[in-house]
């Protein structure tokens, strides 16, 4: 019941002024909701009596209404009093006078209005139906937010959805994001219930209709994503999906640019990811099969841009892996899948096995490449140079292959491929690599260890340290050595340390001592005149090289101001005692093992190549904390030598027997060498008279036996697949790592450019007249040592005020290190949004390097719009 004080003053207010071209006013008054009593509505009459207004009752009586209005009385203002609900326009004789009349509500809608700020009566309806919604606080606090005085209808229906979605905003595709993660259950999707309470089901399909094209008969959540779904692989595939045209929505546009911004959203993509093996899954896999039986009659090329599903990259990795198998060469092809998939939303689920194929695939190819080699031309000299400028490339890719094979827990999937890397590798480049090598040696060294033109590691001190120490007494250098890290773990650890633009890299090279084992490789790298064996030990300068401290004790002998420190050492030691500790120490020897320590136990052995990776990354922080803290600029990263590692168990062939050997008179010994005072000759075996290296007067006579190729000594233990002390090039290319820091502006001086490679966008033209529409992106420089790839996003953006992309999103990995521009080429396809106007708009490209983000990489690119009129627009 109304209030009469209360509501005759709001009346009253209607009446306070005129318009312009008003004589008198007239308030229509529908009182739907039956507010006044006779009583009440007597009272009000009276006030408004008293202030000449007259009121007049409308109760069925139009035509003596308007008459009244239009000729009996034009003079009198009046509140004309209806006790019933406006009548439809058309049946409503007194439509012509409220169009110029005013109106009064004492109502929940009026209310509604009033807290809105509404204007006019064309919500009237809309707000009556839909008044529960405005009953709770809860939610008109947030719809208020919201809330643009433009609003209508459909504008208010995506208000609701928005409050009840939890999404606080208007934007349909993060609304449906937001109901659709809550459950594709309507029965668990608590969501989906508010929506059904307040009577939306009906407007939230018709909205799916209007924006996505969806339409069913008996729609569902469930059946909606898998429309999406569906209109994605419609779209980004040449497969037709016959069984599921029905799910295929017409405006496959917002269907690409709703699902892409799911897969690409950080927070939700999970939930994305979860749903899709659901559907998959759900029916008893109904949709699964189908799809598997149609994928396997197309080309990989036919669905290489399809993203929605992991089922794409399962078929890919299974085509690369049956094609390997059966001993197809279309390598180049499958490279050029795999890095496709590396800019897809399943990527990080199936990195370690495309990255295990990857390298397989890599091996391959060498192999091919190393099989049209001429090896027989070749002297120990050039074998050896060629093998550290790219036979290394074998125990690289062989390295890398299991690295990422080990971490990959659907590693079954790869149990083939495995099988004949391990092949390739053993059977037919190591076997190829060693035999010729072992010929060499055979032919060219006589029994003594020298390979010519080559630096050898017993001189290390004096090739690369002594000069610096001696130039004047301000230079600084330290030299890490990591044990067994070869020759290509150092190559790798040369492309890392060249990400940073502050250093510059230069790896050489050097051949170890022999046999290449930890004693007297680490003695080599030591400064001596001379090395010699007491006790199976060894000794430079009449001081034993076992462990730090001794070393330290020769490194001060030659060089006062030096230090001799474990990597655990230098790593928990802060910057002020570091400054403090190192102060006037010009010469560092820092001792690295972590290879060493996981291979030569057969326990952890299988580890070895996940020690490399770590090796890489303790080396870097090594050099990061030296320049970090501004100790020194200058560094050296070699080893004691290398290692030979093969994963499959040997064969009892594969042993060379020890019964010959005097055991009184070994002095060292391992599957791979023994160290003997007595002479003799074995087959398969390289004898070398250790007086190469071993020049004291007092040592006695003695040789190194090593076995050829990679023949393991047969002795008691576990077969060793982890093995280092030959003759081979895995075991003896010892690595020789120069890292220099440079601040920018020594590179600027030098004229080195780094950074990342640059970007331009080359389209012809610069207008947009369908969609998808496609970008050219040229990558003006290749991959160099300085000159990184980059990863970036390209999309439109609208610039006019507030920034937000009109287009959807594609990741891009410029990463070519071809001279060929036409190699240097990405081509993106963008699908625009619905909202697009004919206009300029701009395209940017976005560095997705966290310490850049939202950073233009050149400026954003104006592209006028100018579209026909189409179903998705």
């Amino acid at each position: 019941m109304l209030n009469p004080e209360k509501t005759t003053q709001s009346i009253l207010k209607k009446f306070e002024t005129l318009g312009d071209f008003e004589k008198r006013k007239i308030v229509f008054w529908y009182d739907k909701d039956g507010t006044a009593d006779e009583e009440g509505l007597a009272q009000i009459g009276e006030a408004l009596g008293e202030k000449g207004i007259k009121l007049h009752v409308l109760n069925k009586n139009f035509f003596a209404t308007k008459k009244l209005l239009e000729k009996d009385d034009t003079e009198s203002s009046y509140l004309i009093y209806s006790g019933e609900t406006e009548r439809e326009p058309e049946l409503n004789w007194l439509l012509d006078i409220q169009l110029y009349s005013g109106r009064f509500e004492n109502s929940r809608i009026s209310d509604i209005k009033s807290e809105f700020g509404i204007e006019g009566y064309d919500l009237d309806r809309f707000l009556e139906k839909h008044q529960q919604f405005f009953a709770g606080k809860k939610r008109v606090v947030p719809l208020k937010r919201m809330y643009q005085s433009n609003w209508r209808d459909e504008e208010f229906i995506l208000g609701f959805l928005g409050v009840l979605s939890g999404s606080s905003t208007t934007d349909l595709k993060e609304i449906i994001r937001k109901i659709l993660i809550n459950s594709l259950d309507e029965g668990s999707n608590t969501v989906w219930e508010e929506i059904v309470r307040f009577e939306l089901v009906e407007e939230f399909w018709d909205m799916m209709n209007r924006y996505f094209g969806y339409r069913s008969e008996e729609p569902t959540l469930k059946k909606l994503f898998l429309s999406f779904i569906v209109t994605h692989i419609s779209r980004n595939t040449n497969i037709d999906l016959k069984k599921y045209k029905a799910y295929s929505n017409s405006l496959s546009n917002e269907c690409e640019i709703f699902i892409r911004g799911w897969m690409d959203n950080s927070k939700d993509s999970g939930i994305f990811d979860d749903y899709c093996r659901l559907i998959l899954e759900d029916n008893n896999g109904q949709f699964n099969k189908y799809l598997n039986t149609e994928i396997k009659k197309y080309d990989v090329n036919d669905y290489i841009e399809a993203e929605s599903l992991a089922l794409f990259d399962k078929h890919i990795i299974r085509k690369i892996v049956d094609e390997l198998d059966n001993g197809k060469e279309d390598f180049d092809n499958y490279l050029e899948w795999i890095a496709s998939r590396k800019t897809k939303h399943w990527y990080p689920d199936f990195e370690n096995i495309y990255n295990a194929l990857e390298y397989a695939v890599r091996l391959h190819l060498f192999a091919k490449e190393f099989n049209e080699e001429n090896l027989s031309d070749q002297n120990l000299n050039r074998f050896f140079r060629n093998y550290a400028e790219r036979y290394y490339l074998m125990d690289y890719y062989y390295r890398k292959f299991y690295y990422h094979y080990d971490k990959d827990s659907q590693k079954d999937d790869l149990k083939t491929t495995r099988e004949d890397v391990e092949k390739l590798y053993n059977n037919r480049l190591l076997d190829r690599l060693l035999t010729r090598w072992s010929e060499l040696i055979s032919q060219e060294m006589n029994g003594r260890w020298n390979i010519e033109l080559i630096d050898c590691q017993d001189e290390f001190y004096k090739l690369y340290i002594k000069n610096i120490i001696n130039r004047n007494d301000k230079d600084k250098i330290a030299v890490v050595i990591s044990d067994a890290m070869r020759y290509e773990v150092a190559a790798e650890l040369q492309d890392v340390l060249n990400k940073d633009t502050r250093g510059t890299v230069e790896l050489k090279y050097m051949t170890g001592s022999l046999p290449s084992y930890t004693k007297l490789g680490m003695a080599s790298l030591l400064p001596h005149e001379r090395l010699e064996y007491r006790s199976q030990n060894v000794f430079a300068d009449g001081i034993s090289t076992e462990g730090t401290e001794n070393r330290g004790k020769i490194l001060e002998k030659m060089t006062p101001d030096s230090i001799a420190l474990s990597y655990e050492e230098l790593m928990n030691i802060t910057r002020d005692k570091a400054r403090e500790q190192f102060k006037g120490i010009r010469l560092f020897y820092i001792y690295h093992d972590k290879i060493d320590a996981t291979g030569d136990h057969s326990a952890s052995e299988h580890g070895v190549f996940n020690a490399a990776e770590e090796t890489i990354a303790d080396v870097k922080k090594i050099i990061e904390k030296l320049t970090n803290f501004q100790i020194l600029n200058n560094l050296i990263v070699t080893a004691d030598h290398g290692f030979i590692y093969q994963r499959d168990a040997l064969e009892s062939c594969d042993k060379v027997e020890t019964g010959s050997f005097d055991k009184e008179k070994v002095v060292a010994s391992s599957k791979r060498f023994i160290l003997s005072e007595e002479s003799i000759d074995l087959m398969n075996v390289h004898k070398f008279s250790m007086n190469y290296m071993i020049k004291s007067e007092a040592q006695k006579e003695m040789f190194a036996y090593v076995p050829q190729a990679d023949l393991r000594f047969r002795m008691q233990g576990a077969n060793k697949n982890f093995v280092h002390g030959g003759a081979a090039p895995q075991e003896i290319v010892v690595p020789v790592l120069k890292y220099t820091y440079n601040r920018t502006t020594d590179l600027d001086r030098k004229g080195i450019k780094y950074g990342k490679v640059g970007l331009a966008v080359i389209n012809a033209s610069r207008k947009i007249t369908s969609s998808p529409f496609s970008i050219n992106i040229l990558q003006t420089e290749k991959v160099t040592e300085k000159l990184l790839p980059r990863r970036f996003k390209v999309a439109l953006w609208d610039m006019d005020g507030d920034e937000f992309k009109v287009s959807d999103e594609k990741l891009i990995i410029a990463e070519s290190a071809s001279d060929e521009a036409s190699d240097r080429q990405y081509k993106v396809a963008l699908t625009l949004t619905g909202e697009v106007e004919n206009k300029v708009y701009y395209i940017r490209l976005i560095d997705e390097d966290p310490t850049e983000i939202n950073k233009d990489i050149i400026d954003p690119m104006p592209f006028e719009v100018d579209l026909l009129i189409v179903d998705d627009f």
